[in-house]
């Protein structure tokens, strides 16, 4: 008999062990690009507790295949892993969107007025009329006037965030209770435009002035905040991005984001960059938000990373507000400025490097961008090989020469704006007067800095750059240097396009690298989280047939996060 239970207790056992290395899911008969340069591609896939536990071949995968596994065929279909955005913004862009009005016209000013009329006679209980984001290059000098928005709400005060996120629309109620008048101080940072004749504030500002309004608006709650970026990252979802890094973070927001986790309805890895001193997001003190960083862990998990800090170097080229190497082709007396001095800013970056918090650094002009690999070099002979990641972001006009001294950084890289490096209305209209032809034709250098040997990712700088985040359009673009929707504005540096292998990896693993999550995500191999993307049509095919003109007419079938399915238009 005591044989007997010992080897009934044996089976048990082994049943028990074998039944705990089955699949939860397997997806088999694919064309699966792993970005794993051992095997680049397979044909199945093996997922329990939200990773990876076996990729290869159908035959290699089929002994996980239990009773209760769920087998997906896939029909040949394409596979690939989940999409990174390391530029997002999806706490800005509800505030000024659907947690108030979402402009259905932000190119057309008449229409604009009409909207804004209409949605203040529609909610006359609302203190602040709040609304975005119009387009660039629909005013003169990109500065509309108070006046027009005066003419129809003149009672309450509107704000309305133009396209970059750098610049408001405010009728005379707004300057009024943001405290702006002809006295209030002007500079290259806190940019109030002035009527010549009177001195009074035209209703156009920029950069760091829109923090005096920010900071007299009631801000929204977590509760408030919720659904919209649930809606957001439902959307992001459904273009195929299962990781993004946030361009902006504050407590409302990341409260939000708990709550969501909470419930089960985060549908994104989320790296959040928390504001430090920029032009939105700040209705705090210097001292709140620091605090808010140095409790960041309150809000870490598996899915959310608040560790990293959005910094401003500089404005944009097309205001005329970031620092060039040499003048501007409009105004050759200037070379703009940037926000800070290398020393301030080496400060900045010694500190938060410290604290292992990494600094995300907006940066788009050419003098801007080696004032900040200056500083990146001061912080790193001051710490040390600290191991904490940091990036500079769109890099419009980063020089060869800076590339190449940024490379010799480690653990500092890059992430580009997909819809700006190939020719778009907004830039085309605004860009080329600035900086002149020649310098226009040397944006976005992106294949010289993967030669230079640096990490690349992108993000979409959604929505303050392009109205989606679809990366389709802008993978298309990255490797045509073609505007996919209007390829008669025609070719933006044409000697920086990259094969779509190239592409796929920024969009992929690259920016996983740029994060410090490589051996987490960006790739499907065992041991990682299983994030990927099925599609429609096989991106190498289109490449063979020589139609990457098709890239951007992508669609996407399923989105998997974690091996859960959290986008599928075809499920009930």
């Amino acid at each position: 008999m005591k044989l007997l239970s010992v080897m009934f207790l044996l089976i048990t056992l082994f049943v028990s062990d074998l039944s705990a290395q089955m699949a939860e899911t397997v997806y088999t008969n694919g064309k699966i690009y792993t970005m794993d340069e051992e095997q680049p591609w397979v044909e199945a896939v093996a997922i329990k507790d939200g990773k990876f536990i076996r990729v290869g071949s159908a035959e290699k995968v089929k002994p996980l295949v239990g009773k209760d596994t769920e087998v997906v065929d896939l029909h040949g279909d394409f596979v690939m892993p989940g999409i990174l955005d390391l530029h997002s913004h999806p706490f800005i862009t509800p505030w000024y969107g659907t947690m108030n009005l979402k402009l259905q016209n932000p190119n057309d000013p008449e229409k604009i007025l009409q909207e804004v009329k209409a949605y203040a006679a529609a909610n006359p209980d609302r203190t602040w009329i709040l609304g975005g984001q119009y387009g660039t290059g629909i005013f003169p000098d990109d500065a509309p006037n108070k006046a027009m928005l005066d003419a129809i709400v003149p009672d309450r005060p509107v704000v309305l965030l133009d396209q970059t996120g750098h610049t408001s629309w405010l009728n005379s109620k707004a300057l009024e209770m943001a405290g702006i008048n002809k006295d209030t101080e002007s500079n290259h940072l806190m940019v109030i435009l002035k009527d010549p004749e009177t001195g009074e504030p035209t209703g156009t500002i920029r950069e760091l002035s829109l923090q005096m309004v920010e900071r007299v608006i009631p801000q929204a709650t977590a509760e408030q905040y919720a659904k919209p970026i649930e809606q957001v990252f439902d959307d992001f979802a459904s273009l195929g991005i299962t990781t993004q890094q946030t361009a902006e973070g504050h407590r409302a927001p990341l409260q939000a984001l708990k709550m969501l986790e909470a419930q089960g309805r985060l549908k994104q890895r989320v790296f959040v960059s928390w504001d430090w001193k920029t032009t939105l997001n700040l209705a705090y003190t210097l001292e709140d938000i620091e605090e808010q960083i140095e409790n960041r862990a309150n809000y870490e998990s598996e899915m959310i990373r608040p560790n990293y800090v959005k910094i401003y170097s500089d404005g944009s080229p097309m205001a005329g507000t970031a620092l060039l190497l040499t003048p501007y082709e409009d105004d050759p007396q200037t070379i703009g400025a940037a926000n800070m001095s290398v020393a301030d800013f080496a400060e900045a970056f010694i500190k938060f490097d410290k604290m292992g918090v990494g600094v995300h650094v907006h940066s788009l002009g050419s003098g801007s961008i080696r004032r900040v690999i200056e500083a990146f070099e001061i912080m790193k002979q001051k710490n040390g090989e600290s191991g904490v990641r940091h990036k500079i972001a769109h890099n419009m006009m980063i020089s060869k020469q800076d590339l190449s001294r940024l490379a010799k950084i480690k653990d500092v890289n890059l992430d580009f704006s997909p819809p700006l490096w190939y020719p778009n209305p907004g830039v085309v209209k605004t860009l080329p007067p600035k900086i002149g032809d020649v310098r226009y034709q040397m944006i976005y250098p992106v294949k010289s800095a993967l030669q230079a040997g640096l990490h690349v990712g992108q993000g979409a700088d959604w929505q303050t750059a392009y109205p989606t985040p679809n990366p389709f359009p802008a993978l298309e673009g990255m490797i045509t240097r073609q505007n996919p929707d209007n390829p008669n504005f025609g070719s933006l540096n044409a000697a920086e396009a990259v094969s779509l292998a190239q592409a796929l990896k920024i969009f992929t693993l690259g920016g996983a690298w740029v994060l410090g999550a490589e051996n987490e995500i960006g790739s499907i191999e065992e041991g990682k989280f299983a994030d990927m993307i099925i599609l429609d049509q096989n991106l190498f095919d289109l490449e063979k047939a020589q139609r990457l003109d098709r890239i951007s007419k992508t669609k996407v079938l399923k989105t998997i996060l974690g091996g859960r399915v959290i986008y599928d238009p075809l499920a009930n």
